[in-house]
């Protein structure tokens, strides 16, 4: 336990032999699955399986840290798993190199974990996947940028909204293009600030604790200076996960 000994105060015991018994998806390894996967790893996640279809380009480093230009052209899925077992040797660690293209796909991706954390950057492929972790009750710890802002909230299915219903939030072009994946340019700490704040729910979630983000959209804008959340409330119609719904 020497490896966790700082954090154990924190999460209990318990808590911490839950997060070594614990399966997490991370889909999406660029700005925000490749730092969130750092933080699962080296707090002993038990299984990570690390979920994307892309490869490491120039472009890439300047905010996705977990790379190296020696990666350069390597899929990132292979090289994300070697880092973290460099990381944490302890944990499992599986490499799935595919992209989600269609809801039998997200099916495969969500099956195979407890928790999933979700940082990909098209609106099409949150919504397969949100699709799929509401049938199968799986947590969500999800996560957009562009810019200089981010936005992050926890969907437990049954508790919480579902990812279907936050595009009709008001809330700035810059945050509506950061859940729609509409997004051109982002500064490199943005996604620091949101894939610890995902890293943080998977891990309370795993560990026993209650989510900070239930019904609350964390909304972090960097440019301004700027943390504040919007209150969240489930749609009983919405056709994903509303009570109503047909």
């Amino acid at each position: 336990m020497e490896r966790y000994a700082r954090q154990v105060p924190l999460l209990g015991l318990d808590g911490q032999a839950r997060l070594g018994r614990s399966s997490i998806a991370v889909i999406g390894l660029g700005g925000l699955g490749s730092i969130a996967s750092m933080y699962l790893a080296g707090a002993g996640v038990g299984r990570l399986v690390l979920v994307d279809f892309d490869s490491v380009s120039v472009s890439d480093l300047h905010r996705q840290l977990l790379y190296t230009s020696s990666d350069l052209g390597k899929p990132k899925a292979d090289a994300a798993a070697k880092r973290l077992r460099e990381i944490n040797p302890e944990i499992k660690i599986e490499a799935v190199n595919r992209a989600i293209m269609d809801q039998d796909d997200a099916e495969e991706v969500v099956r195979e974990a407890d928790i999933l954390v979700l940082a990909v950057d098209n609106w099409r492929t949150r919504q397969l996947i949100n699709a799929s972790a509401v049938h199968h009750g799986k947590p969500i710890s999800h996560g957009a940028i562009n810019g200089w802002v981010g936005m992050a909230t926890t969907v437990i299915p049954g508790i919480t909204p579902c990812i279907r219903e936050l595009s009709g939030l008001g809330v700035s072009d810059e945050g509506i293009a950061c859940l729609t994946g509409d997004c051109s340019s982002v500064i490199g700490p943005v996604a620091g600030v949101v894939a610890s704040i995902q890293s943080s729910e998977a891990i309370r979630i795993a560990a026993g604790l209650r989510p900070a983000l239930l019904n609350k959209l964390l909304v972090v804008d960097l440019n301004n200076g700027i943390v504040d959340y919007v209150e969240l409330q489930r749609d009983p119609k919405c056709p994903v996960c509303g009570v109503e719904r047909a």
